[in-house]
């Protein structure tokens, strides 16, 4: 078995398209969705957001215990924990990438958008 961990936004929309993305790009059978509305801007925000440190903990699970390949974290269309523009919430997700690769510098972490058709592209990684 192998896992790969998302860390998605909660909004039901994004759930199946990023996990059929991810078990093709990682080459897994299993997603590991951590998810909260806005986690790309919690996690741009670093140790200052509320809620990092419940993400982290959970992202350590999924590394740890299931023996994760790689990570990803996800911005999209129309989300309502992160309600700004398409190039703020990019933003986000860069920095946010680079705040979980400096957790987990041994895992390849990449950032994906999800657009408003639905499909995932990946921004980074």
């Amino acid at each position: 078995m192998r896992f790969c961990t998302a860390v998605n936004c909660m909004d039901g929309r994004v759930q199946l398209p990023v996990i059929k993305y991810l078990q093709e790009h990682f080459g897994v059978e299993y997603v590991d969705m951590i998810t909260e509305p806005g986690p790309n801007a919690m996690l741009a925000a670093g140790c200052e957001a509320a809620g990092v440190d419940s993400i982290l903990a959970r992202m350590r699970i999924s590394v740890e215990k299931h023996r994760s390949v790689g990570i990803a974290v996800v911005g999209h269309y129309d989300c309502a924990g992160n309600p700004v523009s398409q190039e703020d919430q990019t933003k986000h997700t860069l920095a946010a990438v680079e705040n979980v690769k400096q957790r987990f510098p041994e895992l390849p972490v990449i950032g994906l958008w999800v657009g408003e058709d639905w499909q995932v592209s990946k921004i980074v990684g």
